[in-house]
């Protein structure tokens, strides 16, 4: 698993936690980045997104 991004505010530069209490069934990508000590919040940048949100895996068909 990947290390998610230390606050850009705080001087001792705590990691960022993924708040996902505005994600729901198929929208999944509506998370923010969240400081447990200054309470702010941000969105995440475009290749976090990909990196540290978790899609349902595809389902798996065989060729026909």
């Amino acid at each position: 698993m990947p290390k998610p991004p230390s606050c850009p505010q705080c001087p001792s530069r705590p990691q960022l936690w993924k708040d996902t209490t505005r994600t729901a069934p198929g929208h999944e990508d509506r998370w923010r980045w969240y400081c447990t000590h200054c309470a702010r919040r941000w969105a995440p940048t475009p290749e976090h997104r990909l990196k540290f949100t978790v899609f349902p895996p595809a389902p798996q068909h065989p060729p026909r």
